[in-house]
């Protein structure tokens, strides 16, 4: 096993962490990363397959080796998974291209017209995107990207509602932003809900 230290962060950086090490397990260099948590975290990040252990601050290195060791046969199946998927193509924002709304896969339909950039949902299967001629792609997208925002706000408002009442807690403020690597997150000190937009 080898390890290669670097410097540790500061004692104010976010989530208590003291500095993180890389071990190599089997071939996989893994990021090692001292928290004050109680449990030890695995996991396997887009789009290479990179590796990551938050381990407690009072588990041995062994231990955390160990841990490594035994989750090896799966880490090297979700790094497999993420090798073989399709790498999508930049966005050029025109008609036919995929894109997904609620896990489905519709078709894009772009609509030339004056005015200001609005997006409609046709049946299940085509998204409409109405833009004044001359937009180009980054408005494009992102004239979709706050359509996809208000419409997941729409659908999200009654289930916190839900889940507020079901549990007996109160959500303070719950908004929508893009995350690389979480579907969303949750601060219960602050009963604060970010939800990931795609």
């Amino acid at each position: 096993m080898n390890i290669e230290s670097k410097p540790p962060l500061s004692p104010f950086h976010k989530g208590g962490c003291r500095g993180f090490v890389h071990i190599d397990v089997g071939g996989v260099r893994v990021a090692v990363i001292r928290k004050a948590i109680k449990n030890l975290h695995l996991g396997v990040y887009p789009p290479h397959g990179r590796v990551r252990v938050a381990a407690p601050l009072a588990v041995s290195d062994e231990a955390v080796r160990l841990a490594v060791v035994r989750k090896l046969g799966w880490i090297n199946r979700q790094r497999a998974l993420f090798e073989a998927q399709q790498r999508e193509s930049r966005r050029e924002m025109v008609s036919g291209e995929s894109h997904y709304f609620l896990g489905r896969r519709c078709r894009l339909q772009v609509h030339h017209r004056e005015g200001p950039a609005q997006v409609a949902l046709r049946g299940k299967s085509v998204i409409d995107l109405f833009v004044p001629p001359g937009m180009d792609v980054e408005e494009r997208e992102s004239a979709l990207l706050r359509w996809y925002r208000a419409e997941l706000k729409v659908l999200v408002r009654p289930i916190i509602e839900k889940w507020q009442r079901a549990l007996s807690v109160r959500v303070t403020f719950w908004g929508v932003k893009r995350m690389k690597t979480k579907w969303g997150s949750c601060n219960p000190d602050a009963h604060r809900v970010w939800l990931n937009l795609e």
